[in-house]
């Protein structure tokens, strides 16, 4: 096969829910000179998805020294770096990603949690308003690329707490319940 063979392959096995063997496709295409910055972030985007945090970051990391404008590339390791607990690292390229695409909902909620984490708690009030407004669907698959949020993000969970928590005196008691779903631990 071509590497532009390989490449479509990890693509369908990916969008089937196969992301090791869409992994090994991908890999296959950069080994047959395909173009390395849609197989990587393509690759770190599997490798998020499986959490294997540093092989995803390696390959954003490779596709943002060939594209450093890439809006997805910065998305993705946004989510990364959330993960791996590099807040301001991670508000920088949520602020990349929505400078570039500020349709992109999930980039609010990663950015608000990244700045509530960071102790910036005015700035991240707004982006989590700006977050409940988007897509659900959109935000719950962001969402799924976290463990256990409560444990992650205990800032975040103490600016939701109680009846005077900061977030429930800025929004809605609806977008209070929403926040909070989306940060309770999968089950």
């Amino acid at each position: 096969m071509r590497g532009q063979e390989f490449f479509d392959e990890g693509q369908r096995l990916f969008m089937s829910g196969r992301i090791r063997e869409s992994i090994d496709q991908f890999t296959q295409a950069l080994a047959a000179g395909h173009d390395e910055v849609p197989v990587r972030l393509s690759r770190g985007a599997a490798y998020l998805n499986i959490q294997e945090l540093d092989k995803a970051l390696a390959d954003l990391d490779a596709v943002l020294a060939k594209d450093p404008g890439n809006e997805r590339a910065h998305y993705y390791r946004g989510i990364v770096l959330l993960n791996k607990e590099e807040f301001e690292r991670a508000a920088t390229d949520f602020d990349r990603t929505i400078a570039q695409n500020p349709q992109r909902g999930p980039a609010f909620l990663g950015r608000a949690l990244a700045l509530s984490e960071s102790g910036r708690e005015e700035e991240a009030l707004r982006d989590f308003k700006t977050a409940v407004a988007h897509s659900t669907v959109e935000v719950e698959r962001f969402v799924h690329s976290f463990g256990n949020a409560r444990a992650k993000f205990a800032q975040t969970m103490a600016l939701l707490e109680g009846e005077r928590g900061p977030l429930r005196q800025v929004m809605t008691p609806e977008e209070v319940a929403k926040l909070q779903q989306w940060m309770e631990p999968e089950k």
